[in-house]
């Protein structure tokens, strides 16, 4: 499967907070099979090929749309291959340059109502030899309100978001063609909060069979 081209439904908010206003975007749907907990060795999740299609869309979105709010509801998703026991997190991408204060997310998201439908067509992830320059800050995490805040600019979210890129075009084969390898994306930030973020591809089939 090809990122680009592929279509992801959302639903679009304008949230106001005194003069300041946000826009946020949703998938439409919630998404299932992606479970986000802080675990011993970082932020970790188990996708599916569909719920792992729904993060990397999110994420080129994200990394196009720097006055915009992408948020991933996910303390409500499940999935029994997931390896982490902490507390369930939800995920909101956004570029530094929106200098929003992390403080302010509870009440954004308690006033997000519905929002209007919209079908973003992905325009791919370009290719970037360059690593997140995690050490100069421009990619950051941080864990505030029940949330995983991935912080940077277009240039950070484009290198980060090859690991994604290649969870959607190359796992599922390789996972095909060796059942029970182990394939992941793993951002690898250099701050306090978080040690990585890890995103593990779980068989499809493997969730089914084990409900």
């Amino acid at each position: 499967m090809k990122l680009e081209g592929e279509r992801w439904r959302t639903l679009v908010s304008t949230v106001r907070l005194g003069r300041d206003e946000y826009r946020v975007v949703q998938p439409a749907r919630p998404l299932r099979h992606a479970p986000l907990y802080e675990g011993y060795m970082g932020v970790e999740t188990c996708v599916t090929k569909t719920s792992a299609l729904d993060i990397a869309m999110a994420w080129a979105f994200a990394m196009r749309s720097p006055r915009t709010l992408v948020y991933l509801p996910l303390r409500q998703s499940d999935c029994e291959c997931r390896s982490a026991d902490g507390p369930a997190l939800d995920m909101v991408l956004l570029h530094h340059s929106l200098g929003f204060r992390l403080s302010k997310w509870r009440d954004v998201r308690a006033r997000l109502r519905g929002g209007r439908s919209h079908t973003v067509v992905c325009q791919g992830m370009p290719q970037e030899r360059a690593l997140p320059r995690w050490e100069q800050g421009v990619l950051r995490g941080e864990i505030a309100e029940s949330t995983v805040f991935i912080v940077g600019d277009r240039s950070s979210f484009q290198a980060g978001g090859q690991a994604f890129r290649q969870l959607v075009e190359d796992c599922p084969r390789h996972m095909h063609e060796v059942p029970g390898t182990h394939c992941c994306a793993e951002l690898t930030p250099k701050d306090r909060y978080w040690n990585w973020l890890h995103v593990v591809y779980c068989d499809e089939h493997r969730v089914s069979t084990r409900r």
